[in-house]
């Protein structure tokens, strides 16, 4: 597809979405049904790379889309729509994670926490493994700035607006992680 099909076809999703907005603007909940169906993957999917754990990772997507129909009114556009979303569910996840740093949680009966496991798409599972662990390790805000900039692919502007953080303190966050991430232990044992 050229490039003015894929920006016809964007406009027209846009154009879906803006009435879909409208509507669920006004009270209408299937709107907001297909609101949510559009946005559900892509929340959900942040929140489990925050996360780690789906039970966790439900709970905060569904928090976020709560969220969002009591601040509908406030919702402009579609990009507006989908800032919002990421951006509420970066923080409830956030906000989770240092609840759950306060409120430790049972091992597991094999001494591991139990996570879950996003699609495996890479070839090496065992190096995907290691690197969604050692991401675990990362304090909340680090571990956002880390999925925000590698899975969503906000540059780091973009990321401080997210999360209203200055954007020197985004950069440190970035710099700081990936030497976490580099100085990690991926030998086998």
């Amino acid at each position: 597809a050229s490039a003015a099909e894929l920006s016809a076809a964007d406009s027209e999703a846009d154009g879906r979405v803006d009435t879909w907005l409208a509507a669920a603007r006004r009270g209408d909940l299937a709107a907001f049904a297909s609101l949510v169906r559009l946005h559900q993957s892509r929340v959900f999917s942040v929140a489990l790379r925050l996360c780690r754990q789906r039970e966790d990772a439900q709970e905060v997507a569904q928090d976020a889309f709560v969220q969002l129909h009591g601040a509908l009114a406030g919702i402009e556009s579609p990009a507006h729509l989908k800032h919002w979303l990421l951006c509420t569910v970066t923080h409830r996840a956030i906000d989770r994670l240092r609840q759950m740093a306060r409120r430790p949680r049972l091992a597991a009966l094999d001494g591991s926490p139990e996570v879950a496991a996003p699609e495996e798409e890479a070839s090496d599972p065992l190096a995907r493994r290691r690197l969604r662990t050692a991401i675990a390790m990362l304090a909340p805000d680090a571990r956002a700035v880390i999925v925000l900039r590698f899975q969503e692919d906000l540059d780091p502007l973009e990321i401080a607006r997210l999360l209203s953080m200055p954007h020197n303190t985004v950069k440190s966050h970035l710099r700081r992680a990936l030497e976490q991430l580099r100085a990690a232990d991926w030998s086998d044992a």
